[in-house]
C-alpha cells in the first residue's frame, strides 16, 4: 500500500514542479519582453534629443539663395521648419510616454529636454540670424554642448537603474508616487468632475524659428 501511495504521489510532484517551471519561464520571458520594450522607448527618446541638438548645424548649413534661384531661401525655411516640427513632436510624445512608465526616468528626461531646448534653441536663433552657407569652409562648425552633459548622464543613469530585473517586473517600483497619488486623486475627484491639469514641458520655441 505504501508503494502504491509513492507511485501515486510521484506523478503529482513531477506535475507540480513542471507547472512551476512553466510559470517561471513565462514570468522571465514576460520580463525580458517588457525590458526590450522599455529599452526601445528610452533609446528612441534619447535619439530625439540628439536629433534636436543637430538642428543648429542644419540651420547653419542651409543652402544659400542665388540670383537665379532666390526661392531657395523659402524652400530651406520650409524644409528645416518641417523637420524640426517632427522632432518636437517626438520629444513631446516621449515625454508623455515616459511619464506613464517611470517617475525617476521621467524626471530626468524632462530636465534633459528642457535644458536641450534652452541651449540648442539659442544656437538655432543665432544660426538663423547668420548667413546661409555658400562655401565648403563654412561646413566646419563647433558648438559647445558641455552644459548638457550632466542632464544627459543623469538620464542615462536613471535608465540603467530602471532596467534592473525587479524594477521591470514590478511597475510599482518604477511608479510608486504615481500609484499612490493616483489613488488619492481618484478618491478626491469622485463626484466633482475634476480632471488633473496637463503638464507642458516646453514647446516649439520662437528661438528655433526662422526670423
Amino acid at each position: 500500500m505504501i508503494a502504491t501511495s509513492v507511485w501515486t504521489i510521484v506523478p503529482v510532484v513531477v506535475g507540480v514542479f513542471t507547472a512551476a517551471g512553466g510559470v517561471v519561464t513565462w514570468f522571465v520571458g514576460g520580463v525580458r519582453t517588457e525590458r526590450t520594450r522599455l529599452q526601445t522607448l528610452y533609446a528612441d527618446a534619447y535619439s530625439a534629443v540628439v536629433s534636436y541638438q543637430e538642428y543648429p548645424y542644419i540651420i547653419r548649413r542651409r543652402r544659400a539663395p542665388t540670383a537665379e534661384h532666390p526661392e531657395i531661401a523659402g524652400e530651406e525655411r520650409l524644409r528645416i521648419s518641417a523637420g524640426l516640427h517632427g522632432v518636437q513632436e517626438e520629444l513631446n510624445n516621449h515625454l508623455a510616454q515616459i511619464s506613464t512608465e517611470s517617475d525617476a526616468v521621467s524626471e530626468k528626461y524632462t530636465r534633459l529636454v528642457r535644458s536641450t531646448r534652452e541651449v540648442a534653441g539659442t544656437y538655432m536663433n543665432e544660426a538663423w540670424k547668420g548667413p546661409a552657407l555658400n562655401n565648403d569652409a563654412g561646413m566646419n562648425i563647433r558648438l559647445d554642448y558641455a552644459e548638457l552633459r550632466e542632464p544627459q548622464d543623469e538620464y542615462l543613469d536613471a535608465v540603467k537603474t530602471d532596467m534592473t530585473f525587479w524594477r521591470v517586473a514590478w511597475v510599482g517600483l518604477r511608479k510608486p508616487h504615481r500609484i499612490r497619488s493616483g489613488r488619492s486623486s481618484l478618491s478626491s475627484s469622485v463626484g466633482t468632475g475634476s480632471t488633473p491639469p496637463a503638464v507642458n514641458v516646453g514647446s516649439e520655441s520662437s528661438e528655433a524659428s526662422p526670423p
